[in-house]
């Protein structure tokens, strides 16, 4: 029996999308954990500043912190949401290249009678990707962001403590 090279061909040509689908696969799993632990630090947060509504805390500086804390949950909002977006697009991306894979299957059968849809299908997935890519970015910059106003604010609360004497240098 004679083996047809467009066989080999078209198998060919669905290992792209399978490449894409590992490197996607991968962005998806990082950004799981990303969007883990940022509703780790909400529920920490929201359970610090409903200590320190009830007063059930011996912090100082009550006020202070419970402001700060409201400010790093509105950061952590605004994260979660990049996040959320990044995933939908993720999985968009994936389902597309996915699609890919499969339409350049079914062009074979019908004779590159849809030869524009893989080709539609694939570039939509890396159109996805990217803009997944951006949204990280900003998640990711505003990560940093906040983690140098929190370092700022335990700065400020160790020199208000220094001026008042209760923190040994």
């Amino acid at each position: 029996m004679p083996v047809d090279p467009a066989n080999y061909l078209t198998l060919s040509a669905m290992i792209t999308p399978a490449l894409f689908m590992t490197a996607n696969g991968s962005l998806i799993i990082s950004t799981s954990n990303r969007m883990s632990r940022v509703v780790d630090r909400v529920r920490v947060l929201l359970e610090l500043n409903d200590k320190l509504c009830r007063g059930g805390t011996d912090l100082d500086f009550v006020s202070e912190r419970r402001q700060h804390t409201l400010e790093q949950i509105r950061h952590l909002e605004w994260r979660s949401d990049r996040i959320r977006n990044a995933l939908t697009m993720l999985y968009a991306a994936f389902a597309s290249f996915v699609g890919t894979s499969l339409t350049l299957a079914i062009d074979v059968f019908f004779k590159n009678a849809l030869a524009a849809l893989p080709t539609a299908l694939a570039i939509l997935g890396v159109c996805l990707l990217l803009r997944a890519s951006l949204n990280l970015i900003l998640e990711a910059r505003r990560a940093l962001q906040t983690n140098r106003e929190e370092i700022q604010f335990y700065r400020e609360l160790q020199e208000r403590r220094m001026i008042q004497g209760r923190c040994a240098v």
